[in-house]
């Protein structure tokens, strides 16, 4: 046990010293080449209101006026900045983007400025030291080759991709639930806003590749018990590359591709595996973040140790004075509406559905009803998740519920999976029988 401890433990410093040292190294490129490159792109990447109104595609206009380009822009403009005096450690540590305001952030008009030649003597810089920025890894070298609209559609091919090849592989592994549901799951994200988004694509990007190693390795993880180091490895690369978008996302999808898979264990055995890697995960979460803030302070002396206490306290904090569940309730509701669409609605309907005639079909096939009973408690704790992350996290999910309310797809994942959990005990029984 301690040496399992010990060695994830390992994991985490190396993990955390790695990313300090890959964006160090990125920070010594030269940003002439990714300059042109997004100039050449601002303003097909952030349409006015005007050039909004002109498209004639209800679909293309949907897509550009619901877009999250708050966080897309402030991605790219920390991947642009050269600040004069300022090392590239530095710039790795603490990273700087200009702004137009300097107490209320306005990324897409700085951007649109800095394109129009204002000087960025005339405006104000600031730090963003609380968050890895590890996506600047990749990001920062695509831009040296493509322009921002290129790199999106990079995104969007290296998604389906992934995706076909997830599902194709969970088919050969006979494993077809584990991609049926994948796919099922990711219909609550509003899908097409996911694949375009430089941002909102890195959780779901971690989720597939850990989906599909999952798939591929499931019994040498499984005989090797080296799941939870894979739980905790999709934590710490969530916290390095995520800008704290629908991180739940990453520890609910393979929660159940793994109940999916892992068949024959006792309810007892499953729920301790259920709550062992969800700390696993937590553990490279936090433990991933709080090695920046520490790595930052012990060579800088940035106080972000301190500013990140301040900032949990006022992310985590109840919202509008209200009591802590009163709070989550309410922003759980902010969440919901962003299904603005009946056919979420629709889509829900049809999960429920799917779920109580399974389970009637189950019932009357002669499954377990302790058995179905066990597989629905499991599902149950996962379903509740993302509620749970609300309203711990409730400041932040209703100031950004633009984006968290993803994490819901979790609940929906939950309740499918379960129905196809239910399919494949039928299944069993029935060739058990034969």
């Amino acid at each position: 046990m301690f040496k399992k401890v010990g060695r994830m433990v390992v994991l985490l410093i190396g993990s955390a010293v790695l990313g300090a040292l890959l964006l160090t190294l990125v920070f010594c490129l030269p940003v002439s080449f990714m300059r042109q490159h997004v100039m050449t792109s601002v303003e097909s990447m952030i349409p006015d209101e005007d050039a909004l109104e002109k498209q004639e595609k209800p679909f293309l206009r949907y897509l550009w006026s619901e877009r999250e380009t708050y966080t897309d822009v402030i991605m790219v403009q920390n991947a642009i900045e050269r600040v004069e005096g300022k090392n590239a450690y530095e710039h790795a540590m603490w990273a700087y983007h200009y702004d137009l305001e300097e107490d209320v952030w306005t990324p897409e008009n700085s951007l649109k400025a800095i394109y129009e030649g204002k000087s960025t003597d005339d405006m104000f810089l600031h730090m963003y030291a609380r968050y890895w920025h590890g996506y600047l890894v990749y990001l920062k070298p695509l831009l040296m080759v493509f322009d921002w609209s290129q790199i999106v559609v990079l995104g969007v091919v290296l998604q389906l991709c992934l995706m076909a090849v997830l599902i194709i592989c969970s088919v050969r592994r006979g494993q077809a639930g584990v991609g049926i549901a994948t796919v099922a799951g990711f219909l609550f994200m509003k899908p097409a806003l996911v694949l375009i988004s430089l941002d909102m694509s890195v959780c779901w990007i971690i989720t597939l590749g850990a989906l599909l190693t999952m798939v591929l390795k499931h019994e040498k993880l499984e005989s090797g018990k080296t799941y939870p180091e894979l739980f905790l490895m999709i934590g710490i690369l969530v916290a390095y590359f995520d800008f704290l978008t629908y991180p739940v996302v990453t520890l609910g999808f393979p929660l159940c591709a793994y109940f999916l898979m892992q068949k024959g264990d006792t309810l007892k055995r499953k729920l301790q595996k259920l709550i062992g890697y969800s700390i696993c995960w937590g553990g490279g979460y936090a433990g991933m973040w709080g090695m920046k803030w520490l790595i930052a302070d012990l060579t800088l002396h940035t106080g972000t140790i301190r500013d990140a206490a301040w900032s949990i306290i006022g992310r985590t904090e109840a919202i509008g004075g209200r009591s802590r569940m009163n709070g989550g309730w309410y922003v759980i509701s902010l969440n919901f509406q962003e299904y603005r669409w009946e056919l979420y609605t629709v889509m829900a309907v049809m999960v429920a559905l799917f779920v109580a005639i399974t389970l009637l079909v189950a019932l009357g096939k002669g499954v377990d009803w302790r058995k179905a009973l066990g597989e629905l408690l499991v599902y149950a704790l996962v379903f509740c998740i993302p509620f749970m992350w609300i309203i711990v996290v409730q400041h932040h999910s209703a100031l950004h519920a633009r984006f968290t309310f993803r994490i819901i797809s979790v609940a929906a994942l939950a309740m499918i999976s379960f129905g196809i959990s239910l399919i494949q005990t039928i299944f069993s029984e029935k060739c058990k029988k034969s």
